[in-house]
């Protein structure tokens, strides 16, 4: 375990950060979307991230697709049921270097479901800002089944199939802003 003597604290930082999730629609299209409202703390006692205690709090009520019917369904108990669970929280367990990336595990709440997920994040790098700032970027990608997390709505289509897929695919755009 880190000591606070030897750790960075880094937040995300929300205008530079994108969250963005996509599921096909019909089987046949991508339909996509984002949360506009998320936060999150990396405590890390290495330069690349490795070891790193990760925590990520994102407002359901604030996901987006460019379609009102479209996002108040999402919103709604046949989704995420936004009013009964406003947070989606992610809790790294371990995060370690594997070749050029890092290996992410932690717990995903959904609906107070917990899963435990695995997933790769690509270290980008550092740099100043013009404020003098420090920040770091990483990219991850996550596929995730929905029906684990109880979001199970659907519609059949006689023998074409289904209206909406099981597999989500989350792509997070990363920003993170040292602390001093």
């Amino acid at each position: 375990m880190q000591t606070e003597a030897t750790s960075t604290h880094w937040v995300i930082d929300p205008v530079h950060t994108r969250i963005r999730f996509e599921s096909k629609y019909l089987l046949l299209t991508s339909v996509s979307g984002w949360f506009n409202e998320f936060e999150g703390t990396v405590r890390s006692s290495a330069e690349n991230f490795t070891n790193s205690e990760v925590n990520v709090t994102i407002y359901s009520q604030s996901l987006y697709t460019g379609n009102e019917e479209r996002d108040n369904h999402l919103r709604s108990p046949d989704f995420f049921d936004a009013m009964n669970h406003p947070i989606i929280s992610f809790r790294s367990k371990q995060v370690e270097a594997v070749a050029q990336e890092l290996r992410v595990k932690g717990d995903l709440i959904i609906k107070n479901i917990t899963q435990t997920i695995e997933f790769t994040c690509r270290y980008i790098g550092s740099i100043c800002d013009p404020q003098g700032n420090k920040k770091a970027g990483l990219v991850a990608d996550i596929a995730l089944n929905r029906k684990d997390f109880n979001i199970t709505w659907n519609q059949y289509l006689d023998n074409y199939g289904v209206v909406v897929s099981d597999e989500v695919n989350l792509h997070c755009d990363i920003q993170l802003l040292k602390l001093k």
